[in-house]
């Protein structure tokens, strides 16, 4: 499934409105919020006649639950599958390997770690009140979709430790960066790495910079911003796309389409073939460099990408305010 879809939840007293863009989202947030009178209402509008409830999508919104999970999944295509927190097999390998490569999007509600899954910060909801209206047959309360995290730090910041979630190409890069300020730089092995890394530096008052794969790290977010929070306030996070995202972001590439697919990787990057995100930025960085001085492979960093015309190039599409000088 490719696209970006508006999603309209109604009944006489409640409304949600909201766009599911990814294969994965998750909803967060505490009790009483409306997460599961949402998932409740999807329900009951597919299994009862005259329920009084509406759903305005393009695609089928679809709620799946219960032991029998994985037989009500072999049944679904093209549809947008929601999930509440009480289905713990979210939580499993089996469930990931599940819904890998199918033709659907799918919404969880869950208050718990899924580190089983790819997901985007972007793709993090609490769910809010936005105020009482009235229409000509009733008066109801709409809640919306907000997004928890942001992806970067706003305030000026100068690192003067690096640690990269990547090990292979991108931190070949980020080293080489740290290597001219003179600024430690250390590879995570990984995303679920990143807060070991961080607990390291912990004693040490410096100022610390996470450079990590916004398109696949959400399942490590609530934890690593409680550390922030509460331990060591001298971290900031960096959370492009992905390293290759980055890439084809900089002036290296100033094709339009490159830059339109970037945009709208909604209209590209098809659930069925891309787990995340970052698997299609990839895909395309190596396609649009194939057979070039500019060829791409993860495992090591091309030369070219390393001269200091390109360097400048990359760290031109990284945000002003982290110097790096």
């Amino acid at each position: 499934m490719v696209g970006a879809y508006r999603i309209t939840v109604s009944n006489r007293y409640l409304k949600y409105e909201f766009t599911i863009r990814r294969n994965i989202t998750v909803i967060k947030g505490n009790s009483a919020t409306g997460k599961t009178t949402l998932i409740e209402l999807i329900r009951e509008y597919n299994e009862q006649e005259d329920s009084g409830i509406f759903i305005q999508s393009d695609k089928p919104c679809v709620v799946v639950y219960g032991r029998n999970w994985k037989e009500q999944l072999e049944k679904i295509s093209g549809c947008i599958v929601f999930i509440d927190e009480g289905g713990r097999f979210t939580k499993s390998e089996e469930f990931s390997r599940a819904i890998q490569g199918t033709d659907n999007y799918y919404v969880i509600v869950s208050r718990e770690k899924l580190d089983n899954l790819p997901f985007s910060i972007e793709e993090i909801y609490g769910i809010r009140e936005n105020g009482r209206y009235n229409d000509l047959k009733s008066e109801y309360t709409l809640n919306e979709f907000y997004r928890i995290y942001g992806k970067n730090p706003e305030e000026e910041f100068k690192p003067e430790v690096v640690i990269t979630e990547d090990t292979n190409a991108g931190y070949e890069f980020w080293r080489k960066i740290c290597e001219k300020g003179k600024v430690p730089c250390e590879a995570a092995g990984g995303k679920s790495g990143i807060l070991k890394k961080l607990q390291k530096y912990r004693t040490e008052e410096k100022y610390k910079l996470a450079i990590v794969d916004g398109a696949a790290f959400g399942s490590e977010m609530e934890m690593i911003m409680q550390y922030m929070r509460y331990y060591d306030e001298r971290i900031k996070l960096y959370a492009p796309e992905s390293f290759e995202y980055l890439i084809l972001y900089s002036d290296i590439f100033p094709s339009k389409e490159v830059k339109k697919r970037l945009k709208e990787t909604y209209r590209y990057a098809d659930s069925k073939e891309y787990f995340s995100w970052e698997r299609y930025y990839t895909k395309l960085l190596m396609e649009e460099t194939k057979d070039t001085e500019k060829r791409y492979q993860k495992s090591h960093l091309n030369e070219y990408y390393l001269s200091d015309k390109n360097c400048a190039f990359i760290l031109g599409a990284v945000p002003d305010n982290i110097k790096w000088n």
